[in-house]
């Protein structure tokens, strides 16, 4: 019989941002760019604030503007968050400008052809050019443009100078500002000084109540004097705010809970401008009342507001331009750090905003395969009593291999390639744990998967090869993660590309409370977890005493269990951004790592930076035990000739035998010149009694020491046999099989072990798939 299993009911609970790729019309992008710096940080749920641009087109002239507007993205970077200046260039609307296109949009200022962006200019202003690229427009977002803007890319602060409103006469004109209206429809969370003083605020307020716009004023709550709206260049108006917001964290929580409501409407945070620009409101009253008064019959429609604020800034003699200034800056900076509040609680799922009665995002998050895809079985797999939890990433491989026309290995840059594409089930955790799982080791992969079609597909594929699926969860923040590489004639990787975010923002909860549920006395782990939740993960095995931290002093291997898979260079270094928690030999945290040269000379470069060199550290009492003198290097010398390739000169072997105190065990991936071991020995250790040789080195340590020896071989890589189709997986492969090996054979076949690992890294060598299943043959 076959079940359709529901779909767990969700919250709009810490939505994802809607970013580029995920707009409903692929056509836009004709229409609209962002920025790569802005849709990474979108992508990776770093902060962003919308910057709008009207005020350099139309607000301040040219040189001026230029600086203004870099000093406003200086002050967003400076407090943490990424600036998303957006304007329209070359009949494009364009989110997040580099430093051209921002010269060209402040350029552009005093000149007739340039456009005021609202709402209803976007569609002429990009048609008009879409239709006749000759006639392209250079125009400034207003706040109701700038909000439809950045609430497309997915961005929720937006930082700006003052509000528009309903303006005086408004019972003769209807002149209401778009800006108004836009926050009643658009959920963005705008920062500025309040509304511009020229306006009629009292009716301003009453149009944003009716709009359902939540209006808030920073200040301290409960003051015996009442806290008022801001007025622009004024810090009141006499008019009491509606509400009190006392700081960024505040406001980043009424922004978060907004969204987890699903609402529609947006929240208007008034920032008073710093006291000492300000102009007080009874100085500023005469001068507005001139003002409007001149603009009666002068200005109409959208030309209101420039006219008035130009003669402002006459009649106060500069005043009120940098009055402009400061609290522009003063709002960027408040932007930032609501942004970075906001960004803080997006990244972990808040219990608290969940109702009793529907399940709350981590349970709904956390679901397995079972409740979100349909199975003719009606049931998951469960590997009872794992042996190994394998703790990263899965992700669809999108693999481009060059075939050139003519003569050539490497595909050309600036320009399409032809290539044999292919796509598989891929990313390191999942090779790793597949791997393992061809050759007989109980093996439970935990890893995240989008709530989309790819991780349907996913989920589908690791429940066919029979693998446990107990460990896979459901995100509905980020899309499944996809890998693509870009090979060229000879199947190596010429370069390739990652979007990890669903497996880097993986909760470190979840993943302790795997590691404590499964009972798995082995637990692999791949760089492509966020630093500190690997930083957790290593906390939590010192303080529950999990095997693999600290490690017994018998250092045999059905004891120590915790690995790491560097990943890649960037990656392999985040075991060392928390290196209070990397301890030495006989009580390190982690077991073993596998990294190829590139990695560990990234990770020996980490380790120096931290500092864990030092002789004041117990590692030094580890390499003094070791007793290196001149007939120690002389032998590494020897073994450096025999493996074909220099590894005293690259380094390769002194940066290993730096780093072996705190990683015991380092399986050293050589490509084609095979792998180098490096491994401490405890006291008593049959292998110290391994005679050395051309290929092995065999060191016995101070008698009385807490370490035994240490051991270093270089194993010869493996006869390729037939055509190598790609080297994607191949150390992923090597790992898992080794890990698998250890498992299964204990210390006592190490050597044995090291070699059936590389033998199955060639059959992957010879499959386009990430993992050959011909790895089976081998056990």
């Amino acid at each position: 019989m076959r079940i359709r299993l529901l779909r767990p009911l969700r919250l709009h609970h810490a939505l994802p941002r809607r970013t580029f790729t995920t707009i409903k019309t692929q056509r836009l992008n004709q229409f609209l760019k962002i920025s790569d710096e802005v849709q990474a940080a979108i992508s990776a749920r770093k902060p962003v604030v919308a910057l709008e641009s009207a005020i350099y087109t139309h607000g301040f002239p040219h040189p001026q503007n230029l600086e203004l507007a870099q000093a406003i993205e200086k002050t967003v970077r400076d407090n943490g968050a990424v600036p998303a200046t957006i304007c329209l260039l070359n009949g494009k609307a364009i989110i997040g400008l580099n430093k051209s296109e921002l010269e060209e949009m402040t350029d552009s200022a005093g000149k007739k052809e340039t456009m005021k962006i609202s709402r209803r200019d976007l569609a002429f202003a990009t048609g008009v050019s879409f239709n006749d690229p000759s006639r392209s427009f250079v125009g400034g977002t207003t706040i109701a443009g700038t909000s439809v803007l950045a609430h497309m890319a997915g961005i929720k602060v937006f930082a700006t100078g003052g509000l528009g409103g309903v303006h005086r006469g408004v019972e003769k004109t209807m002149d209401v500002s778009a800006d108004l209206r836009e926050l009643g429809r658009t959920n963005i969370a705008v920062i500025c000084a309040g509304s511009k003083a020229f306006l009629d605020l009292e009716r301003t307020l009453e149009y944003l109540e009716t709009e359902g716009v939540y209006v808030g004023t920073f200040g301290v709550r409960n003051s015996k004097v009442p806290v008022e709206y801001p007025a622009f260049y004024s810090r009141g108006c006499g008019i009491k705010s509606p509400s009190v917001v006392t700081d960024a964290k505040e406001a980043a929580a009424i922004i978060y809970t907004s969204h987890s409501f699903g609402l529609t409407s947006g929240q208007l945070f008034a920032n008073p401008i710093p006291k000492e620009f300000e102009i007080p409101n009874e100085e500023i009253q005469d001068i507005i009342k001139a003002s409007v008064a001149a603009a009666e019959g002068v200005s109409s429609g959208k030309d209101v507001t420039p006219f008035i604020l130009n003669d402002i800034l006459k009649r106060t003699l500069g005043r009120s331009i940098k009055a402009n200034r400061g609290l522009i800056l003063n709002n960027a900076e408040m932007g930032a750090k609501v942004a970075v509040e906001l960004a803080k609680l997006e990244g972990t799922p808040h219990p608290s905003t969940a109702m009793p009665h529907i399940p709350t995002a981590t349970s709904t998050t956390t679901k397995k395969a079972e409740a979100v895809i349909e199975s003719k079985e009606g049931n998951i797999n469960v590997a009872e009593n794992p042996e190994v939890l394998v703790i990263g990433g899965i992700a669809v491989d999108i693999c481009c291999d060059y075939t050139p026309y003519s003569s050539g290995t490497a595909p050309a840059l600036h320009t399409s390639n032809p290539s044999r594409i292919s796509e598989s089930l891929g990313g390191v955790a999942n090779n790793v744990a597949y791997a393992m799982h061809l050759s007989g080791t109980k093996t439970r992969l935990v890893s995240s998967v989008g709530d989309d079609i790819s991780g349907r597909w996913v989920l589908e594929q690791i429940r066919k090869r029979g693998m446990d699926t107990s460990g896979l969860s459901i995100s509905s923040a980020y899309q499944t993660a996809r890998y693509v590489a870009i090979n060229d004639a000879k199947g190596g990787l010429f370069t390739a590309s990652a979007d990890m975010a669903v497996i880097e923002y993986m909760a470190a909860s979840t993943i302790t409370d795997a590691i404590t549920r499964s009972g798995a006395r082995w637990v692999v782990i791949d760089g492509n977890l966020l630093p500190k939740t690997i930083t957790a993960v290593l906390r939590h095995c010192k303080k529950r005493n999990i095997k693999g931290s600290p490690f017994p002093a018998s250092n045999s291997l059905s004891s120590i269990t915790f690995i790491f898979e560097p990943t890649s260079s960037t990656k392999s270094t985040t075991l060392f951004n928390s290196p209070k928690h990397l301890t030495c030999y006989p009580s390190t945290v982690v077991f073993a790592a596998a990294p190829n040269t590139h990695e560990l000379d990234a990770m020996y470069s980490a380790a120096e930076a931290a500092e864990l060199f030092s002789t004041d550290l117990p590692w030094w009492k580890i390499i003094d035990s070791l007793l290196i003198e001149s007939r120690f290097h002389d032998s590494l010398e020897t073994l450096s000739r025999s493996s074909g390739m220099d590894l005293i000169t690259s380094g390769t072997l002194q940066k290993a035998i730096n780093l072996v105190p705190y990683i015991p065990n380092l399986f050293i991936k050589l490509s084609e010149k095979g792998c180098l071991v490096v491994r401490l020995l405890a006291p008593g250790d049959k292998m110290l009694e391994t005679r050395s040789g051309r290929e092995t080195l065999v060191r016995k340590a101070r008698v009385g020491e807490e370490v035994g020896g240490i051991y270093i071989r270089h194993f010869e890589a493996e006869e390729v046999e037939g055509e190598v189709l790609s080297v994607n997986g191949a150390g992923d492969t090597f790992l898992g099989v080794l890990v698998g090996g250890m498992v299964k054979y204990g210390d006592g076949e190490i050597e044995e072990t090291v070699e059936m690992a590389q033998r199955a890294a060639v059959l992957t060598l010879g499959t386009r798939e990430a993992v050959s299943e011909r790895i089976q043959e081998l056990v």
